[in-house]
């Protein structure tokens, strides 16, 4: 396939995507509010085991949660695809990936490098997970919906000056725990602005219903 064709099969799938950006929009719906209750669940529980566990520990419960909830998305894509007569791993999807994966790599081996390095910089792991979280999202910008983007513009602003700032100011400024500001990071990113994402995807949809 030249480079023409290349480009056109492209364009031709970023159409597609771009006319059903309502359907897609509605599909990550579940997932994110599945995602954002185990985020907020999981959050309460390490605030409650304050200073119990260590960093690799914790980090090692946020990957557990991530496993859980990638498995439950890919859970829900392929029954959206059985449902709709389509291959799994379509087209879209492919781009979709190809898209995110760079910036979640990066962010991945960032966070647990700061999170299992000499420091153990449990928050500043955290972080960096939710600024690359958020760039993964807006690198779909050319097929995804606006309320995605959006989504991925509120992790990377709040993750990049959070993290800023927490490099900047003294440890000794706060009393709170690593373990703590991690639990209460990912609980109000990932939990919290999940669930903001998902309740509005639904009340969108329900308004076009309605119509």
């Amino acid at each position: 396939m030249d480079d023409s064709e290349t480009a056109l099969e492209h364009l031709t799938v970023i159409r597609g995507l771009m006319e059903k950006a309502t359907v897609y929009r509605t599909v990550t719906a579940p997932t994110a509010l599945f995602g954002g209750c185990l985020a907020l669940l999981t959050a309460g529980i390490l605030w409650g085991l304050d200073r119990s566990l260590t960093p690799p520990t914790c980090i090692g419960v946020w990957i557990g949660v991530l496993i859980v909830v990638n498995a439950f998305n890919h859970g829900f894509i392929w029954k959206t695809a059985q449902r709709a007569g389509e291959p799994y791993l379509s087209s879209g999807l492919r781009m979709a990936l190809k898209a995110i994966t760079p910036a979640l790599f990066a962010g991945g081996v960032l966070g647990l490098a700061l999170g299992l390095g000499p420091q153990q910089d449990l928050p500043a792991a955290t972080l960096a997970w939710t600024t690359f979280y958020g760039l993964a999202l807006l690198a779909t910008h050319g097929f995804s919906p606006r309320s995605l983007r959006v989504l991925g513009f509120a992790f990377t602003m709040v993750g990049s000056l959070l993290l800023a700032a927490h490099w900047a100011w003294p440890a000794s400024i706060t009393t709170i725990s690593p373990q703590r500001l991690g639990a209460a990071i990912m609980g109000f990113t990932f939990g919290g602005f999940h669930l903001v994402y998902g309740f509005a995807i639904f009340r969108d949809r329900q308004r076009l219903k309605d119509v």
